[in-house]
């Protein structure tokens, strides 16, 4: 890497930000709203939630992956690696250490040298796997993508050789499906070779973003052909679970949908360029705090889940009330996700974001 240099700013990118934490804050909302209103059997809505917004995720990988080649390339890797510390690492354990006093129940304990004993035992298994809460799984998986990011680098530009591995890496998701982490004590080699390939191909996306979108534009029926192509494939596989076909390591719904959500990624990442200087003030108000509402929401949906299913069970009509209760839960958990960014750079100013992200 080069020496410092004055870092650019990309609003179209940070749009898509906003839009990806919206995609990814209502896939859980639509889970909880589902729980609340007594987990109907078949329901439709779950299905076109699932199939539109799992793996949204993967919008983060891709968005970290052209950061990096675009605003972050020329900074040093200290001072890389000290930022991901600072917005990432520091916040991280801030939450989880917060999350985990609940977790043991510790001001509860009638036995207060045992509980201390097993918070720090299960703060220390939470922070390694992810599991102080059900979203932070991602956090090591994209730890590990900042490790090897030196590697990636290198093997994207040094010779022939290197680079035709570096497309191996972006394509390997195709055949390697993630596997579900979200509530298990594990950190599988299958779903970090799946956001490897997203943050890869982000990287090289980023090596020159308006060639790369000129081809998109140029080649956007294509694009919009195989998006939808692939939204009804995910619509059937998800509907019809007997039909989601596993080969090995290959799950056929994780192959369509890696497709999908790149496809995706590069038409909304065209779109918001597209807007010029006009961006959306409010995506870039989420997109500001993308982080924090991503470390908090997860805890806001599911930890006030008896004051939900009070107000939604009192819609009689099930499809209405997994919509509007999603809806709400979106909402809610954004709002007051964004109300404890604001108090705590009330308290904290700047360095609020080494506490929340924000």
């Amino acid at each position: 890497m080069k020496p410092t240099k004055p870092t650019k700013f990309l609003g179209y990118l940070h749009s898509f930000r906003g839009f990806a934490i919206i995609n990814i804050v209502l896939v859980h909302a639509v889970v909880a709203a589902w729980f609340a209103a007594g987990q109907p059997k078949a329901s439709i809505i779950m299905t076109i939630s699932d199939t539109l917004f799992h793996d949204s995720t993967l919008y983060f990988a891709v968005i970290s992956g052209i950061l990096f080649t675009t605003v972050l390339k020329d900074r040093s890797y200290p001072k890389f690696y000290m930022s991901k510390l600072k917005n990432i690492v520091l916040p991280y354990i801030f939450i989880s250490f917060i999350l985990v006093l609940f977790k043991v129940n510790l001001f509860n304990s009638a036995d207060l040298q045992s509980t201390v004993s097993t918070y720090f035992s299960t703060l220390s298994k939470d922070l390694i796997f992810g599991k102080a809460d059900f979203v932070l799984w991602y956090i090591p998986v994209l730890l590990f993508l900042f490790l090897i990011t030196p590697l990636l680098d290198y093997l994207m530009h040094k010779n022939k050789t290197t680079k035709l591995i570096f497309t191996l890496i972006v394509l390997a998701p195709l055949l390697v499906s993630r596997v579900q982490m979200a509530f298990d004590y594990i950190i599988k080699v299958e779903t970090l070779i799946y956001f490897t390939g997203a943050y890869a191909l982000g990287m090289y996306m980023g090596l020159d973003m308006d060639k790369n979108l000129r081809w998109i534009k140029d080649h956007i029926k294509l694009m919009i052909g195989i998006a939808v192509g692939c939204t009804i494939i995910l619509f059937f596989l998800t509907k019809n679970e007997d039909y989601n076909i596993m080969i090995g390591v290959t799950a056929l719904l994780e192959s369509v949908h890696y497709i999908h959500k790149i496809c995706l990624a590069g038409l909304f990442i065209l779109l918001f360029k597209s807007l010029g200087e006009n961006q959306p003030e409010w995506l870039l108000t989420l997109a500001n705090n993308s982080f924090a509402i991503y470390f908090l929401h997860g805890s806001i949906l599911f930890g006030n889940m008896s004051v939900f299913i009070y107000l939604i069970n009192k819609i009689d009509i099930s499809p209405l009330i997994i919509i509007l209760g999603s809806l709400f839960l979106l909402a809610y958990s954004i709002l007051l996700s964004m109300l404890i960014v604001w108090i705590f750079k009330k308290l904290f100013g700047k360095k609020s974001r080494m506490f929340i992200g924000s």
